[in-house]
């Protein structure tokens, strides 16, 4: 749409073809970029929730009308004039053979569901990589079935880091790949997993990491314990146990340690793929949800991307077990026993 002549609810100034403008997925209304990253939130926010959308002032309308015809950019939004043949931002074809779009539906609280909704959401606003619409879908095309969800959809629940998962999660679909490599799993397979939401995973790699740890963490709560640092019941049994058995206790750290190494491995090569089968599986449920079996823009936002203070959550679950452990061993001392070869 073209938005010249119109103002920014923010600044009050008028817009021209030279500004870079965005557009508020709740009610239409246009806004500077910088304006709304200045704001952080759309100028009319405070009436989303009464059905309010933004319409055209009737003086810019009728200039608009009067002007040069334009069209926009099917792949990145970009306003072009219609007698060009490229685009002038990222090149693509501007008068290729329009392929049928879903149609768009409004419900009954206001918000309308469809491939346009998608596409306000990528044109207007930045990705959390700073990356626009040309690149949240990388020249492939928004309605591909992705495995029972579009592109679209699956570029909305990812979020974040679109440039890395999108050549991914097509690869897995059209070759049925499953392996693929990611540092952040290799290294913090548990704070992957919960950062991406994925709690079953995420819990199963916080297990497993306490147990391959538990010969050293043995070791270290007897000594701190032993130096005072430390007071804990059942401290004068960790300590005993660990003079008595300090080869055994050695031996079972280097098979546990190799093993969750083993384990890391595992989720950098198949973590990602864990990602694409958790991704359409949510995607899935979340239309099974909705009245139309369309998922609206929003909740594909609220429910994928990720979530830091999941990690922080995984950590302080992972003391707690620990804890727990511990205490267990202090509790029955014979349960040290699986450590005595």
């Amino acid at each position: 749409m073209n938005f010249i002549g119109e103002k920014c609810p923010v600044c009050n100034n008028r817009f021209t073809a030279e500004d870079d403008i965005v557009v508020c997925p709740e009610c239409g209304a246009p806004h500077h970029r910088e304006c709304y990253r200045i704001e952080n939130k759309c100028a009319n926010e405070e009436y989303h929730g009464t059905g309010y959308k933004w319409e055209r002032s009737a003086s810019a309308a009728e200039k608009n009308n009067s002007a040069e015809a334009t069209v926009n950019c099917p792949v990145c939004g970009f306003l072009n004039k219609e007698t060009d043949e490229n685009c002038a931002r990222c090149g693509s074809r501007l008068h290729a053979e329009a392929k049928p779009q879903p149609e768009q539906r409004t419900t009954q609280n206001g918000s309308y569901h469809g491939q346009g909704a998608y596409q306000d959401i990528f044109r207007g606003a930045e990705t959390a990589n700073g990356q626009e619409t040309m690149f949240s879908f990388l020249g492939f095309d928004p309605n591909e079935d992705m495995g029972g969800a579009t592109l679209t959809e699956v570029s909305g629940f990812i979020k974040t880091n679109i440039l890395y998962y999108l050549p991914i999660f097509k690869k897995m679909k059209d070759f049925g790949t499953k392996i693929s490599f990611n540092l952040f799993c290799l290294i913090f397979p548990n704070l992957f997993f919960a950062n991406r939401k994925m709690w079953f995973w995420a819990i199963i790699a916080t297990i497993l990491e306490v147990i391959c740890s538990l010969p050293s963490m043995i070791v270290v709560m007897a000594d701190m314990s032993s130096n005072g640092a430390l007071v804990i019941p059942g401290a004068d049994i960790l300590a005993e146990f660990v003079s008595e058995h300090e080869n055994d206790l050695f031996f079972f750290n280097e098979v546990f340690g190799m093993a969750f190494w083993v384990v890391k491995i595992v989720c950098c090569l198949f973590g990602n793929w864990l990602y694409y089968r958790f991704t359409l599986s949510s995607l899935k449920k979340l239309r099974e949800q909705s009245p139309d079996r369309v998922v609206a823009p929003g909740v594909l936002m609220f429910k994928g991307g990720t979530k830091p203070l999941n990690m922080i959550l995984v950590l302080a679950i992972m003391g707690l077990v620990s804890s727990a452990a511990i205490a267990a061993f202090a509790a029955y001392p014979q349960l040290l026993n699986i450590f005595v070869l």
